[in-house]
């Protein structure tokens, strides 16, 4: 898959961050111990690759919901608007939020992107720790539903947010520094 300079940014920023998640779980857990040999860094090094892989596909499907459904249609004006308007500022707004569209891509994005995520998580993980594919479908099935449940307390609100709120191009941006404190929590028990 050749990447646009949009999803390679959006990927850099991402994995940045992820990195910067693992530095800070790590310290706060050497912190903790006072003690740097519990220090991992392939820990670090795991979430870095696993964010490389899947921002680009959730890149583009967050393109795709939107391109489908967007955010914001732009308001239509009768001729007698458009004589009133003319005379008024021109801060008026030229588009409004979509609820309709809103709610399908938040639907969308939570039931089907954050079940994927969270299996991709797990079985990524399992496979750059080497572990065995039984190894991995076991770590499915106890740490799904867990994970699903955990991240369920947190990306519906920035989901929401940044469906209504944030601007397209920014919300990889406004999700990547949600990740940077979710990949914290991720590392600090110890879901790796």
């Amino acid at each position: 898959m050749i990447l646009d300079s949009k999803v390679t940014e959006a990927t850099i920023q991402a994995t940045l961050l992820n990195g910067f998640s693992g530095v800070c779980a790590q310290g706060i857990t050497a912190y903790r111990t006072k003690s740097f040999d519990e220090v991992e860094l392939e820990s670090i090094l795991r979430f870095v690759l696993y964010t490389a892989l899947v921002t680009p596909p959730n890149y583009k499907w967050q393109e795709f919901l939107e391109r489908k459904w967007p955010s914001r249609k732009p308001i239509s004006k009768s001729t007698s608007d458009l004589k009133s308007s003319q005379t008024q500022s021109k801060d008026v707004a030229k588009d409004r939020l979509s609820l309709t569209n809103t709610a399908v891509k938040f639907l969308l994005d939570q039931s089907l992107s954050a079940p994927l995520n969270t299996v991709a998580f797990i079985y990524l993980m399992g496979g750059m720790t080497l572990q065995s594919n039984s190894q991995i479908w076991d770590n499915i099935q106890n740490d799904f539903w867990p994970m699903l449940v955990a991240g369920y307390r947190v990306w519906p609100i920035v989901g929401l947010l940044n469906l209504s709120v944030v601007p397209f191009d920014y919300r990889q941006l406004v999700g990547s520094v949600a990740g940077l404190f979710w990949g914290i929590f991720l590392s600090l028990n110890q879901m790796t």
